[in-house]
């Protein structure tokens, strides 16, 4: 599901719950060749995570069942039969090539691609010949002369020209029906008030508009907003990135940053920005929606993810944090490196790499043997007051531990500094990170005393070193 996709159900779904109304999801595959069990499944899953909980639907139903256009195709040849009847639409014989011809050739003048209404004038004892000769068949709307104008909630009014549209195809010649025929009639028939959807569907909302004077139904009314684009202008794609909603999920971002982030993508809500999915109901104005492009701001996204990571509880951003750490880590470390990070974490997908320095230990080299060598006496003092500690620390032990150390340096008038640093590096490998007590509980021991014997031995053989001839 395209981030722009689920933008568009979030605005649905946002308007409808502002308004006491039905959110309905409906799967439109009508077109087989790109339909698949999978990607219904893919869409209802990332839908269903976004928070976005939904009233009718295929996976629950609802009184205007069934919600998936391949189990309505009775419906629509049927509609599209009594709309050949009454004169509003008509059979078309024409093949693939010369439609393409026709095509090709209009384009060639300069001209839009449409129908030429060839099938238009055949008779019908002609049309009953070539039926039961069991020649194929599409079926095209009867677009009437004029202008079609769609009073748009966001946009304004927008008029098409009927020279512009042509003759469409409502039923296919294999039987199946066309996406605009198959929206309109089911936005019909489930009593659908209201679609919000991008502004490349205008085209297909004057289409649709026909379609309803034709079955002389009262259309919905309709909102187009704006296409989500790159930070060069263009569409955005996946040359910019991330681009799916599963693409956010398996790089650890919360739903409600993304709903938060698509939200104000089209709707300005002064200076406060940080708002939860609730939040964003209560207020929920279609009115406020800007009708201007909106531009994906990836620094903009990851800073309100951070800020609702900040807002988290510590519990769930316990579980988040460890649920993305390597198999086998202790809870004790996922517990105490989840409370170093939750002040600086941007998504959850980076938890594997900041843990990294901690969770693994350290391969120290001659680089680091100057600012070891004169701490190794300190070192082995640390050594001495973690071995007498529990076997784990929880962070407020690890505090009293590392108070500890430092009144074993004031003792000997040493820095906390020239403390700290070297021990740091004992542990981790580098000279910066997560405070300290945090990486002390978040290793046993026994791992932490086999590191600080590991930089003790290492600043050994520095000073062994400088003391040989």
């Amino acid at each position: 599901m395209h981030i722009g996709s689920a933008r568009t159900a979030l605005l649905n779904y946002l308007f409808a719950r502002h308004s006491g109304g039905v959110f309905v999801l409906r799967i439109e595959d009508t077109d087989v060749a790109r339909s698949d069990a999978r990607y219904e499944t893919s869409i209802l899953d990332d839908v269903e995570w976004l928070g976005l909980s939904w009233d009718e639907g295929p996976d629950r139903g609802g009184p205007c069942g069934p919600y998936r256009q391949s189990e309505r195709l009775a419906g629509y040849a049927a509609a599209a039969e009594e709309l050949v009847r009454t004169g509003r639409a008509y059979r078309c014989f024409c093949s693939a090539a010369r439609l393409e011809e026709l095509r090709a050739a209009r384009l060639a003048q300069g001209l839009m691609p449409l129908y030429d209404r060839r099938c238009l004038g055949l008779s019908p004892q002609e049309v009953e010949r070539r039926m039961a000769a069991g020649e194929p068949a599409a079926i095209r709307l009867r677009v009437p002369d004029g202008e079609v104008r769609v009073n748009d909630l966001i946009l304004g009014p927008v008029t098409f020209s009927s020279d512009v549209i042509g003759d469409f195809i409502i039923r296919r010649s294999d039987g199946g029906a066309a996406y605009n025929f198959a929206a309109a009639l089911d936005d019909r028939d489930m009593g659908i008030t209201h679609v919000i959807r991008g502004d490349d569907h205008l085209t297909n909302t004057a289409r649709q508009l026909m379609l309803f004077a034709a079955l002389e139904s009262a259309p919905p009314r309709y909102a187009h907003h704006s296409l989500i684009l790159g930070p060069d202008g263009g569409k955005l794609s996946k040359r910019h990135g991330a681009t799916a909603v599963g693409d956010f999920r398996e790089l650890g971002y919360l739903p409600q940053a993304i709903t938060n982030y698509l939200a104000l993508l089209s709707w300005s809500h002064g200076d406060e920005e940080v708002m939860p999915l609730a939040r964003l109901v209560a207020e929920f104005d279609l009115a406020g929606l800007a009708s201007s492009p909106a531009v994906f701001d990836q620094a903009k996204l990851d800073w309100l993810d951070h800020q609702h990571i900040l807002a988290l509880d510590p519990g769930e951003h316990e579980r988040r944090f460890a649920a993305r750490l390597p198999a086998g880590t202790p809870p004790q470390a996922a517990k105490a490196l989840a409370a170093a990070f939750q002040p600086s974490l941007v998504a959850y997908g980076q938890a594997e790499q900041v843990a990294a320095p901690v969770l693994e230990r350290p391969v120290l080299d001659a680089g680091v043997q100057p600012a070891l060598a004169p701490a190794a006496p300190w070192l082995r003092g640390f050594g001495d007051l973690r071995a007498g500690a529990p076997e784990w620390l929880t962070a407020e032990a690890a505090r009293d531990v590392l108070a500890a150390y430092r009144r074993l340096g004031a003792e000997v008038g040493v820095k906390p500094r020239e403390l700290l640093m070297p021990l740091r590096l004992a542990l981790t490998g580098c000279e910066h990170g997560p405070e300290l007590h945090y990486v002390l509980a978040a290793l046993d021991r026994h791992e932490a005393l086999e590191r600080v014997a590991a930089a003790v031995a290492l600043a050994a053989t520095a000073q062994s070193e400088e003391g040989a001839p």
